[in-house]
């Protein structure tokens, strides 16, 4: 066949990749005869290895920081190649991570000109050039997840210290046997890649603020996402299973999906929810929790009584604690902790109601923790974007 134009001429500068078998040899290791390739994927210190190879760049590529949203001019390494100053050509691509690691999964592909040196290259790397000791835990967040046309985006929110219950607290905020159930609780996440977890209650008793404490307890292990059940019930199946496969892809950490006010996804099937409730099955101890991973935490504030009852069995839920106001000596107790005064509290009371008391002078003593303490994640989004 012949073309009306002339076919180009491609530069010698261009980075031009010869695959053999399906495995692509970087020109640079083509030209050189360093045919023997060994790849790995782990934790690598970028910093350090950018800092070796030194002069020895041939590519670097740095993108868009995600984690700081604050700042939208921050970039950090994504593509780092070159000629190793012992011998052999290396490769380091991070691309887009999970902006809640640190040290997010990177690969390494080293080229050499035996398997030996490849190997010995590797192996090098692996000893010294991977993060083993993590120190820092990054800002926390949680996620707030939405859907925008057709895709489910996720934007990212700081936990601030203040809005944290210390969980050596807990026996204050919650009452008699609360320590020994979180203790618990937290046990069976850890040991449960996905199930269902149930907290129930009258609105103003501790739901999402427990849930927002264990995004900052857990930070290391757990990635938290809020989204309120509304929105869930709009969610096609294969929208939430490409979204969950991406982000465990980029991140290690465990992931938690908190689904706020969820009475509509567990109610009795009907022919109003009956797609919803069976993908929320499927999600807790199907084949699609199974393949995501997926523990899934639903906070209600009617009876537990009214739900699904395949949602109950034991198996699929991992835990149910239902709150409701401390006792008088419980919730006194609390507030001589907070320093709300010592006046006397002679009935039971939710959270909500000992943080915002009735007394006006009381009150002012405590109006910032009034203001740190608004119920629902929905309301705190909204503080936020404001």
């Amino acid at each position: 066949m012949n073309f009306p134009f002339p076919k180009p001429k491609i530069p010698d500068s261009i980075y031009v990749q010869n695959k053999v078998c399906g495995v692509e040899i970087p020109h640079p290791a083509l030209q050189r005869g360093w045919l023997h390739c060994r790849q790995l994927r782990a934790k690598w210190d970028s910093a350090k290895i950018a800092s070796t190879i030194g002069s020895g760049c041939w590519l670097s590529h740095y993108g868009t920081d995600t984690s700081a949203e604050n700042d939208p001019g921050k970039v950090r390494l994504m593509v780092w190649v070159g000629f190793w100053p012992s011998g052999g050509f290396v490769e380091f691509y991070q691309g887009c991570n999970n902006p809640n690691d640190e040290h997010p999964l990177g690969t390494v592909a080293v080229y050499a000109g035996s398997p030996a040196a490849a190997q010995a290259l590797l192996d090098e790397l692996y000893r010294d050039y991977r993060v083993t000791n993590e120190t820092n835990v990054p800002e926390h967040r949680i996620g707030f997840l939405h859907e925008s046309y057709g895709d489910i985006e996720v934007r990212r929110v700081p936990i601030s210290p203040s809005q944290v219950i210390a969980r050596q607290d807990c026996l204050l905020y919650y009452g008699n046997g609360f320590p020994d159930w979180l203790d618990q609780w937290i046990d069976k996440m850890a040991a449960r890649r996905y199930g269902l977890s149930l907290l129930s209650g009258a609105p103003g008793t501790g739901k999402t603020s427990l849930i927002r404490s264990m995004a900052h307890w857990l930070a290391k292990t757990h990635q938290f996402y809020v989204m309120s059940a509304s929105r869930f019930t709009q969610l096609e199946a294969g929208e939430i299973v490409t979204f969950w496969a991406e982000e465990n892809r980029t991140s290690r950490l465990r992931k938690v999906l908190i689904l706020e006010d969820a009475e509509s996804v567990l109610m009795r099937r009907d022919s109003d929810n009956r797609e919803r409730v069976a993908l929320l099955l499927n999600l807790t101890d199907g084949m699609t929790g199974d393949a995501l991973g997926l523990q899934v935490v639903c906070t209600l504030n009617g009876e537990v009584s009214e739900l699904d009852p395949a949602l109950l069995r034991p198996g699929r839920l991992v835990a149910h604690h239902e709150f409701g106001p401390l006792s008088a000596v419980e919730a006194e107790r609390l507030a001589r902790h907070l320093d709300l005064g010592t006046k006397v509290l002679n009935r039971p009371m939710t959270l909500a109601e000992i943080m915002n008391p009735p007394d006006a002078a009381v009150a002012s003593v405590r109006q910032e923790v009034n203001r740190r303490r608004a119920m629902g994640f929905m309301s705190e989004l909204s503080r936020k974007s404001q």
